[in-house]
This record gives C-alpha cells, structure tokens and sequence, in this order.
C-alpha cells in the first residue's frame, strides 16, 4: 500500500505545480509513479472544470475566459508538457539523420521549428476554448475538460510503459522491470474515471453534451496515441519529451473535436 501511496505523491510532485502534502521521491517507484499518471489528469481536469464553471457562472468576456482555461491546463503542470512539445518539434522537423535529431532533442537552445509549433498549439487551444464561452451554454457542455487531461495522460504513460525508452532516457533502468501490473493500472484508472464521469453526464447532460464528452475524450487518446508512435518513429524510442509532446496534441485534438460539435 506505501508503494501506492509513494506512487501518487511523486506524480503529483513531479506533474503538477500545485504543493504536494506529502514529499517522497523513491527512485525503484519510477513505474508506479507513470502509473499513477492519470490520477494527476484527474486532479487537473477537475480543477480545470471547476474554474471552467466559475467563468461560465460570472458571465465573464469569452475571450477573457478561454485565454484563462487555456492558459491554465498547462500552468499547473508547470509548462512542463510543453518543453517537451517544443524539442520533439524542433528535433522532427529538423529533419535530419536520426544522430543529429537526437542530439537536437537534448539540446536546450530554443529552435525556430519549436517556437512556430508552440504558436499554432496555443492559438489551436484558444480558439476551440473560446468556442466553450463564446455563446450561452450549460455547465455540461464542460465535461470534456474532466476527462480531456486523464485521457492524454493515461494514454502517454501507458506508451512511456509499454514502449522501449530512449538510450538516453531517465526510464531505461526501469524499462527492465515487469511494467504489466503497471499498464493495467494505466488503463483501469483511465477507463473507471471515464465511465464515473459518462454516467454522471448521462444524468444531468443532454445528448449533444454526452456526445460531446465521449467524442472528445477518445479523440484525446487516439490522437495521443497516434502522436507518441509518430515521435517514437522519428526518434527510435519513447521518453518524457515524447510524452510530453503526445499529451499537447492529445489535448489539442481533443478540444478541437469538443468545439466542433455544439451543445
């Protein structure tokens, strides 16, 4: 049970920037901390929910609102998924051989492929948020935003588990222990948070609203599965940049296919 509990507090701490009650790092629990991956997505969206309906609530502008929503899913995540977005970006779009795409990946200069990928992620992310407040809608034509972040990160951490990491990634060592326990976790949590959530949305929502939050929830792990095996193609493994960089276009799939459809 410590294990578990060991588990959680690393995610927390380490993917989230909100205080973590409880610090311990133990480097044996590196698995358990991925496997607790959606957890962190859960306590996210949650928030990232909440402040959704406070917005919605105080009737502030649309634009005001959805540069706040945006703005907040990666903040309280320090920015950290979206490092990751910038140097696989800059390292893929090189195009070089894979050496040279590797060496860019570890590189901390900021590119050109890195800077014009983060502009179109955040303008892609505004303007499917906006879509959320720039008419009157119900509070559960929110939903996606709970499931939206479990989604990317259940998805992300199940790959950094099954899938063989990077020479250079800090997953390696732990690469060689029995990771099924893990990715079985991945996917029950993942998939027993969703089916809370789609049965509270079957009470309380309207069809359109449920439609919405199934749609936009798979579309979220499709495209961050998707978005993973493209960067492991690339760059001949898996680690957190690539991670990082899944769960960025997870999420951006994922409200894009929220905003098209209306509530």
């Amino acid at each position: 049970m410590n294990n578990f509990v060991v588990g959680f507090f690393m995610a927390w701490g380490n993917f989230l920037t909100l205080p973590c009650p409880y610090k311990r790092w133990d480097s044996e629990q590196k698995n358990m901390m991925l496997a607790f991956l959606p957890a962190v997505g859960a306590v996210a969206g949650l928030l990232w929910f909440v402040l959704g309906c406070v917005l919605l609530k105080l009737t502030f502008s649309p634009l005001i609102s959805a540069l706040v929503i945006c703005f907040f899913i990666y903040a309280i995540c320090g920015f950290m998924h979206m490092d990751g977005f910038m140097d696989v970006n800059d390292a893929i779009m090189s195009r070089r051989p894979l050496e040279d795409r590797l060496r860019i990946l570890k590189d901390s200069t900021v590119g050109a492929f890195a800077v014009v990928t983060l502009i179109f992620l955040v303008l892609g992310m505004y303007v499917s948020t906006l879509s959320f407040f720039i008419k009157p809608m119900e509070i559960s034509g929110l939903f996606p935003l709970l499931t939206i972040p479990v989604a990317s990160r259940g998805t992300s951490g199940g790959c950094v588990l099954g899938f063989k990491p990077l020479e250079t990634s800090q997953y390696l060592k732990d690469h060689e222990k029995p990771r099924q326990k893990y990715i079985k976790s991945v996917a029950l949590m993942t998939f027993i948070y969703f089916l809370v959530i789609l049965v509270i949305a079957i009470i309380v929502a309207r069809p359109e609203g449920i439609i919405r939050l199934v749609v936009s929830t798979l579309g979220t792990a499709c495209v961050t599965l998707l978005s993973c095996l493209y960067a492991r193609h690339n760059l001949g493994g898996m680690n957190g940049d690539i991670a990082g960089y899944s769960i960025c276009m997870g999420e951006l799939g994922g409200m894009i296919l929220a905003a098209m459809i209306t509530v």
